[in-house]
């Protein structure tokens, strides 16, 4: 049992599932990392359940706010059914999308994600981890899948004693797999593509931006896989010039864009985006459609000033870069970094290049990755499409 110090089960009162070791002040029982520990407040009116921790900063990740339910393997495959049940609701026949998402659908830092049959596995919880082999049995059983794959090679494993990871779990050896978004084909890698093998939670803001490409010259910054431009390209766009730092993501671009047929209308480019984008407005380029699709350039809060920065510099210069009434499609994947301080920083950046700008469209991650409202950190993803004002 998990005491708490004096006034400090607001914010869980609220339904925030995190307890820090900071704010416990017994702890009864001698409990082991990853039991289920009961939470209760300094008068011992109870909290909740959750995942114990000795060493983590995180001490107990609530599983549920009712002490009196029994945490067996039923318990979590109702949770997994109705996490199911949703994603069902929303992509219909659909086979790509995220089934877990971590605390907002009831399982503790872990993440599911479906291709087709292969499904991957990643955990950042030490308590989730423990009942890994349980999840997975009723993952096999409600989806039949072909693999799983376990992508747990993140740093933040670390933090709750956890090693990296990859391989697979269950099942064959997955390979590629075609992935099928807006009449788009992607082959993708779901045990060594990037994250889990594909970034899916811009689906819906790929589908709208491409929508305003036909006739468009466009480009597509740390284009990852291609997944704007490409999409870009199917709609009719007149040229797509893709930039990414990375030699094997580029390689996947021409790949599919070849398997779509859209080679002919892309240009490719390995450079630093940042100092790439410098060098196209000093030579006077350009373009009737900017995306700025980063990765997180703050990895935690102690990167935010850093990080602003970056975004700074980045939109700056892919103001710079728009035509006369020209759309800008910018965004940023850091937890660390909210939406007012993203959007400050996009009016600096606009200021500082001496544009004017209408929103059109203002957009966060899609309901397969569903934000906890009692819970800032799953909040993260921040899109906005604006175009540049005449003068």
């Amino acid at each position: 049992m998990i005491s708490l110090k004096p006034n400090q089960e607001k914010q869980i009162l609220k339904g925030y599932p995190w307890v820090f070791a900071n704010q416990i002040r017994t702890i009864e029982g001698n409990p082991k990392r990853g039991d289920i520990v009961p939470l209760f407040t300094h008068s011992k009116c109870p909290l909740g359940q959750g995942f114990y921790h000795d060493t983590s900063q995180i001490a107990l990740r609530l599983i549920t706010f009712d002490t009196s339910l029994t945490i067996n393997e039923a318990f979590f495959r109702d949770r997994l059914q109705r996490a199911h049940g949703l994603r069902s609701s929303i992509y219909g026949s659909e086979t790509h999308y995220r089934l877990l998402f971590s605390e907002s659908d009831g399982f503790p830092g872990t993440i599911v994600d479906r291709y087709d049959d292969v499904l991957t596995w990643t955990c950042l919880s030490y308590g989730m981890e423990l009942w890994r082999d349980n999840i997975l049995d009723l993952l096999e059983d409600l989806y039949k899948p072909r693999a799983i794959v376990e992508r747990n090679d993140s740093w933040l494993r670390g933090k709750d004693d956890l090693p990296t990871a990859k391989g697979i779990l269950r099942g064959s050896e997955p390979g590629s797999v075609i992935l099928r978004e807006n009449n788009v084909e992607f082959t993708i890698d779901p045990l060594n593509g990037p994250k889990t093998g594909f970034f899916m939670d811009q689906r819906e803001h790929r589908a709208f931006t491409a929508s305003l490409a036909k006739g468009k010259r466009v480009l597509d910054v740390c284009c990852a896989d291609g997944g704007f431009g490409l999409q870009a390209a199917h709609q009719g766009a007149a040229s797509v010039h893709f930039i990414d730092s990375s030699s094997p993501a580029l390689e996947r671009v021409a790949h599919n864009a070849q398997r779509n047929g859209l080679q002919d209308s892309i240009v490719l480019d390995e450079a630093d985006a940042l100092e790439r984008l410098g060098e196209l407005v000093k030579a006077g380029e350009q373009y009737d459609l900017v995306i700025l699709d980063p990765p997180a350039f703050a990895k935690s809060r102690r990167h935010i000033e850093t990080a602003t920065r970056a975004y700074q510099r980045l939109n700056i210069s892919g103001m710079q870069l728009l035509s006369k009434e020209g759309i800008l499609a910018t965004s940023s994947c850091s937890q660390a970094i909210k939406e007012a301080d993203f959007l400050k920083t996009l009016r600096y950046a606009a200021k500082k290049s001496n544009t004017s700008l209408n929103t059109l469209y203002r957009g966060y991650q899609p309901p397969d990755h569903p934000v906890l409202d009692s819970m800032p950190e799953t909040h993260y993803l921040k899109f906005f499409l604006f175009q540049k004002r005449w003068q």
